[in-house]
């Protein structure tokens, strides 16, 4: 079993998606690529933070058990990034800049809210911050 907390910790850039039912051109990064989703299948999308913030940008406010009292985060829900890409399946891998990596069960996205956030309190996540992607379980809900 995934433990929410654990999950909470990890910077990811990577995440490896189930095969995808129906692939989708999301474009060419013109920026710095700040997440890189591949798919059982070999299908690969790279995204800058432009790209990602296209997809419907959003902010959380929630607590997590890494950090004092609630915090604004900003960026989307994994789950629209799944659908974004076209991604399916059960499994997500997601691997770290340092190659710490977790499985997600695919269900949590909408079981769970879970949240990739590029922003924290306004400004972007670094890599020493715990960015430049952060996967958030909203632990207050």
């Amino acid at each position: 079993m995934i433990r929410p907390n654990l999950m909470a910790a990890m910077s990811a850039v990577l995440l490896c998606l189930p095969a995808a039912a129906m692939a989708r051109d999301l474009g060419t990064p013109t920026g710095p690529v700040v997440l890189t989703v591949t798919d059982a299948a070999g299908g690969t999308w790279s995204l800058d933070r432009a790209m990602i913030e296209a997809l419907g940008w959003q902010t959380i406010t929630t607590v997590t058990p890494f950090t004092d009292g609630p915090l604004v985060f900003a960026g989307i829900p994994l789950s629209t990034l799944a659908e974004a890409t076209g991604a399916e399946g059960t499994v997500i891998e997601a691997v770290a800049i340092n190659d710490y990596t977790a499985q997600i069960p695919a269900g949590h996205m909408a079981e769970h809210d879970v949240f990739l956030a590029l922003d924290l309190n306004g400004e972007p996540m670094r890599v020493r911050d715990r960015g430049p992607v952060w996967i958030i379980y909203p632990s207050d809900t």
